[in-house]
């Protein structure tokens, strides 16, 4: 007989619903966005796909990402990294040394650069909402209410550390207007999207099993609003194609909440990139000399 299959220890595939229900919103909503996420793994992973494809789609951010090579020549490294500095204030806090070491290099990575007030509080909005909405589609459960706050104060406090001077929309709704809104007016097609695009989408499906990188090819581009997909100069899919991948999406919802000794597929992928270890100071590309770290990036963590 295998090991018994436990969730926070516990028997009950509902514990961690059970332990969000008796922390504080505002003080533990760090917390209580680690249980969400740990109760959706097995759906969660298109969204940082999502995340990329965004700023491809938006040639404002776009003609940045191109002009440092980073994504067409590194894009392993890129899409690792850019993992990395987030889940290192997911798992360690924002207040910790770990957090304000990825805050300062990310600020000082965007302080390069002359980044639009509006593209920070898209990159917070839009996988806020791409999460929600992915949860909404294909979870097993429904979120609460409290879940869905925590994951905006968690996207918020993020953003500002990461180097926004506005702090994003304090509903979801405002967020989803301004996402909606910012994809009317700033999403259109130029060369260098298609490129990154094209690059990443097969790096992603690379990570799969070559029998199903043609099903991944599908769900990820399914799962993304159309007027990405057309800004990246990529097929819209066609009907059989979002069928078959909301089945596969369904299939793999199926099988949440994952037990406790889930596989750690972050730490294998980060150890083909980094096999000798990495540290926070080494993510990401190097800065020009005038744009060192400084404690801005702790301030605002």
């Amino acid at each position: 007989m295998g090991k018994p299959k436990t969730w926070l220890g516990e028997g009950d595939r509902h514990a961690r619903q059970r332990r969000m229900e008796t922390l504080n919103l505002q003080k533990d909503w760090l917390e209580i966005g680690g249980l969400t996420s740990a109760d959706f793994l097995s759906i969660i992973f298109p969204v940082p796909f999502a995340g990329f494809m965004t700023t491809f789609a938006a040639p404002r951010m776009s003609r940045i990402l191109h002009s440092t090579g980073e994504l067409t020549n590194r894009v392993a490294k890129r899409a690792v990294d850019t993992i990395l500095f987030s889940s290192t204030l997911h798992t360690h806090g924002f207040g910790t040394p770990e957090g304000r070491k990825a805050a300062q290099k990310v600020n000082a990575l965007h302080a390069q650069y002359d980044i639009h007030p509006d593209d920070f509080v898209l990159v917070g909005c839009d996988p806020l909402i791409f999460t929600l909405d992915l949860f909404d589609k294909y979870g097993w459960r429904e979120l609460s209410a409290k879940e869905r706050e925590a994951q905006r104060l968690y996207y918020d406090r993020q953003a500002r550390a990461f180097g926004s001077r506005k702090p994003l929309p304090k509903t979801e709704v405002e967020m989803r207007e301004f996402v909606d809104n910012y994809f009317e007016t700033q999403l259109f097609f130029e060369p260098q999207n298609k490129e990154m695009a094209e690059i990443t989408l097969d790096w992603y499906t690379g990570l799969a099993p070559r029998p199903l990188r043609g099903i991944m090819r599908k769900i990820l581009l399914s799962t993304l609003d159309p007027r990405i997909v057309k800004a990246c100069g990529l097929e819209v899919p066609n009907r059989l194609d979002r069928t078959i991948s909301h089945l596969a999406m369904k299939a793999l919802a199926s099988k949440d909440p994952l037990p406790d000794g889930r596989p750690d597929m972050l730490s294998e992928l980060v150890a083909q990139v980094y096999p000798e270890g990495y540290r926070i100071e080494d993510l990401g590309p190097k800065l020009k000399s005038s744009h060192s770290p400084t404690a801005e990036g702790a301030a605002t963590a």
